[in-house]
């Protein structure tokens, strides 16, 4: 489940951030922006999120801005165990448990719920110089995570060029929901033999520079670098050991190496169109890391603007992924009843598999006099796995927002 959290996840890392207080500001001195978002994958994942943003300047030179992330999920998610398997498993973040035969031995229900919060300040230590620092927590069921970061902006004296410089850190505690524990990666389900709490820190540095074109575009290239250290496996994920022809004889917990280094490089563009002014937005995003998971995400979206305010704004987003070196969809044995030969790590988690997907949406806006507006956005995701137990993925996103200034 750690996938949608990322995907629905609030955003606690201010080196995301492409403005300054100068480029946050508002007219007037605060704005309260509230959200409900429903994601639905079919025959799977449900998700109800509702988040609450307040944001304004508490001086000439700092603004200030808190987030409050509620998030409720439940269904049935992949354990990495082929559609053959027919053990019981405990649900995954406190779900009931099935046992099930068949392809439904291969899912297992859950039942989750997040709080999350972050706060972030900003200020202007000169007219071309300013820092955000940003603290958030966030807690669930089965996990607990804390991070810090602060981001140093400096644009130049005409600020057409800006440069960014960012560093964050995070701590992660993983655990169990029935027990406190993390089980014992690469050992037989059958024996049970587990750990305590699992224990990940993260550390990610950011470095961008954004650029004004001309009047009508902006420019923008970040590159980013982090390293992650601790328990990385997934405490509720197995694969199956299968024989020759398939079949499962047993079954293990997986195992994924204790650290992963990545790299990213992300390219956007914003242009506002003439005559029309209608705003186009083009971004690029490479990754790569030392699991050898490669991606490449291409995002487009494009926004016509109406006379009274209103707007509607087409996207579509393209994503393709390689598979990790250690995936693998079951591990084979034709030594049935003997002691595997597994390799130090492995997992059957379709996530790492190697993946293609496309996001179609629409969001229309709507403009209510100088001081509220009401977004609502609609989206259909269709994901496909070239080597996992369940190819594709299907889902569709709600989410609408109202916001007012004060």
């Amino acid at each position: 489940m750690k996938s949608i959290r990322n995907k629905l996840s609030l955003a606690t890392c201010s080196l995301l951030t492409t403005g300054n207080a100068s480029a946050e500001a508002i007219e007037n001195a605060w704005e309260l922006d509230s959200s409900y978002l429903y994601y639905s994958e079919v025959d799977r994942v449900t998700v109800n999120k509702l988040v609450g943003t307040a944001k304004g300047y508490v001086s000439p030179k700092d603004t200030a801005s808190i987030k409050v992330v509620f998030d409720a999920m439940s269904g049935a998610t992949p354990t990495g165990a082929v559609k053959a398997s027919t053990p019981s498993f405990t649900g995954a973040s406190g779900g009931t448990g099935i046992s099930p035969t068949g392809e439904s031995a291969a899912l297992t229900d859950f039942d989750d719920t997040r709080v999350a919060v972050a706060l972030d300040w900003a200020h202007e230590y000169a007219r071309t110089m300013s820092v955000n620092y940003n603290g958030a927590f966030s807690v669930e069921n089965d996990w607990r995570s804390f991070s810090v970061s602060a981001t140093a902006n400096k644009e130049n004296s005409s600020r057409s060029t800006k440069w960014s410089l960012g560093i964050a850190g995070t701590y992660d505690q993983i655990f169990r929901v029935n027990g406190n524990n993390t089980p014992d990666p690469m050992t037989p389900v059958s024996e049970a033999r587990f750990l305590g709490e699992g224990e990940r820190t993260t550390t990610d540095i950011i470095a961008g520079v954004t650029r004004v074109i001309n009047r009508r575009t902006v420019a923008q290239l970040n590159l980013g670098f982090g390293i992650a250290n601790g328990y990385m496996t997934d405490p509720y994920k197995v694969f199956s050991v299968v024989d020759a022809a398939g079949v499962e004889w047993d079954q293990y917990f997986e195992g994924r190496p204790d650290s992963r280094m990545r790299w990213t490089i992300t390219a956007n563009l914003n242009h506002m169109t003439f005559p029309g002014n209608n705003g186009i937005h083009l971004s690029y995003r490479y990754y790569s890391d030392d699991w050898d998971v490669q991606s490449h995400t291409l995002d487009y979206a494009h926004r016509f603007n109406f006379a009274n305010a209103d707007y509607l704004e087409p996207r579509i987003r393209l994503y393709t992924q390689s598979k990790a070196e250690f995936y693998q969809n079951s591990f084979v044995d034709p030594n049935v009843g003997g002691t595997p030969n597994l390799p130090q790590y492995l997992s059957a988690d379709y996530r790492l598999d190697d993946m293609d997907s496309a996001t179609a949406g629409l969001t229309y806006g709507v403009r209510f006099g100088a001081d509220a507006d009401l977004r609502t956005r609609l989206e259909y995701i269709y994901q496909s796995f070239e080597h996992s137990e369940f190819d594709t993925n299907k889902a569709i996103v709600f989410n609408i927002s109202y916001g007012k200034r004060f």
